[in-house]
């Protein structure tokens, strides 16, 4: 018993010893295991940081590489938009001023085309009231020809003589001043001299003497009257025509000396001229005084 029990202390000697020498080659090798990890780990950490600073390297100078490349395709595509944003900006400039000169310009028009239009107005204006006129003018031109031969009567003188006499008294005379006097300032008219003999007998000397007293007169009137020449006619009717008759002298049985050695001046205005009022006073209606 006693050496089984000895074998069996024996056998459990040598299984522990046993068992103790694998747990030592165990723990040797996983020491050995452990060191050769730590040399791996302390190799692929040697590693890990040569690469990681191979990366960084690598990674930085790609970096650099990156940058300067962007910055020089940035700076391509910029400097050309700064340039045709420079170009924008002076057209826009030239623009403004180009703007700015044609509104002066406009401006400029526009105050010439008011003054044209107000000169235009004038102008219109003037060629209406120059239309007026014309026709007014053609109005007159058309009643000038239509009147050109129509006269009216527009007062009477008579002036006397004595008895086979052509020579003006001083009552004649200042009869035929007052006359002129009152026709001084006419237009358009004549004066129509018509001379008679002494009795009612046609001889060639009462022809003759009332063509001499129609001369007198027209010759008085124009030497001393400045009356126109071409505004009197004068013609001696002898005694073709009849007298005159005196109410003064009429009697009361109706009858009337008759007044012969007389010149008549008829005043005769045109219808186409503008008529002034017709003469007044004794120079310019008939006269009948006592026969001189």
């Amino acid at each position: 018993m006693k050496r089984l029990r000895l074998s069996r202390c024996v056998a459990r000697r040598s299984l522990t010893l046993s068992k103790a020498r694998r747990a030592y080659r165990l723990s040797w090798l996983s020491f050995e295991s452990q060191i050769n990890r730590s040399q791996e780990v302390r190799a692929m950490y040697r590693l890990g940081c040569v690469a990681l600073l191979l990366a960084a390297g690598i990674a930085f100078e790609s970096g650099c590489a990156t940058k300067k490349y962007v910055r020089n395709r940035i700076a391509e595509r910029v400097a050309p938009l700064e340039n045709r944003t420079a170009e924008l900006e002076e057209t826009s400039r030239r623009n403004t001023q180009q703007i700015g000169t044609l509104k002066t310009d406009v401006d400029d028009v526009r105050v010439r085309a008011d003054k044209a239009q107000v000169t235009a107005d004038r102008a219109a204006s003037s060629a209406e009231q120059a239309n007026t006129r014309v026709s007014g003018v053609e109005r007159n031109v058309d009643d000038l020809r239509a009147n050109l031969d129509k006269y009216t009567l527009q007062g009477t003188s008579v002036v006397f003589f004595r008895t086979g006499s052509a020579v003006l008294t001083t009552e004649a005379m200042a009869q035929l001043d007052n006359f002129a006097s009152q026709i001084a300032d006419r237009k358009g008219y004549v004066l129509e001299i018509v001379g008679y003999g002494d009795s009612d007998k046609a001889t060639n000397f009462n022809q003759n003497l009332a063509q001499l007293r129609a001369e007198a007169v027209q010759r008085y009137l124009a030497d001393k009257d400045n009356v126109p020449l071409m505004r009197m006619f004068a013609a001696g009717f002898g005694a073709t025509r009849p007298p005159i008759q005196s109410a003064s002298t009429a009697s009361t049985s109706g009858s009337s000396q008759t007044l012969p050695r007389r010149v008549e001046i008829r005043l005769l205005t045109n219808s186409a001229v503008e008529r002034t009022p017709a003469t007044s006073g004794s120079g310019a209606t008939a006269r009948t005084p006592r026969n001189p």
